[in-house]
């Protein structure tokens, strides 16, 4: 998220028409508060537990697709169960954390609990997150069976080979689903995507794919969400730095 101006907002995932941002200040500060407990879990561990690079690089990721979802939804990811405890008090989701099992099962299984929200028409939604590992055969029947039944379902992928995704613009197949690309490491972007995705999921609209790349460093972006977030705040004039000391000062006692 690089910075153009002292005032300018130059994300165009949270602006409005004129530039009037969309999003509210509240959840500003709660994307932010995801994005740094998930950083500090990484840098200093839980307790049994060590520094992980793969919740760093994946903070943004997981705050902006989380930020939204409700009691009663549902969340399938490899990273460990302990992270979520972290996070405790900000998501009452129902997270599934593989750690160490094979994720096919656990992810046919997440498909059955969608189509039965799907058939109630409850409003709930499941977000599997899909590690670049898993058979691309798999995904691809995972797609087409969440596709053809419109099931509420996002799926949050990585290293997905020679992947072109369409948008929701130049997809020639009704029944495709989107497929739109965000940069892993912007928040305010990820969040965005995802907001809209839930909020088509909740309607019976189907499924969403959140296909994560990394955007060129021309851009300005690097590797460090939570740092280029928090300029892009401070540019907006909201007190990151101040939002900083009360959330270490909050993980600290919980960890």
């Amino acid at each position: 998220m690089a910075i153009q101006a002292k005032t300018a907002v130059p994300s165009a995932a949270a602006n409005g028409k004129n530039g009037h941002s969309l999003i509210s200040d509240a959840k500003f500060r709660q994307l932010y508060g995801l994005a740094l407990r998930l950083q500090l879990f990484a840098q200093r561990g839980a307790v049994g537990s060590k520094p992980s690079a793969t919740i760093r690089d994946h903070a943004a990721a997981l705050a902006g697709v989380s930020a939204d979802l409700h009691e009663g939804d549902a969340l399938l990811a490899e990273h460990p169960s302990r992270v979520w405890d972290v996070l405790r008090g900000d998501l009452k989701v129902n997270v599934t954390s593989p750690e160490g099992k094979a994720i096919e099962p656990q992810i046919i299984e997440a498909l059955s609990r969608a189509a039965g929200d799907r058939l109630r028409r409850n409003g709930h939604v499941t977000v599997l997150f899909f590690p670049g590992g898993v058979a691309q055969s798999f995904v691809a029947e995972a797609h087409a069976m969440a596709s053809g039944a419109k099931l509420p379902v996002l799926f949050v992928e990585e290293g997905v080979e020679g992947a072109r995704p369409k948008t929701r613009a130049s997809a020639s197949v009704k029944s495709e689903m989107p497929a739109i690309p965000v940069d892993v490491h912007d928040v305010i972007a990820m969040y965005r995507v995802a907001h809209e995705s839930i909020a088509r999921a909740r309607e019976g609209s189907g499924p969403t794919r959140i296909v994560c790349l990394e955007a060129p460093a021309a851009l300005g972006h690097t590797a460090d969400a939570v740092a280029d977030l928090e300029r892009w705040l401070e540019a907006r004039g909201l007190p990151a730095h101040e939002w900083r000391q009360e959330i270490v000062a909050k993980q600290d006692r919980q960890v």
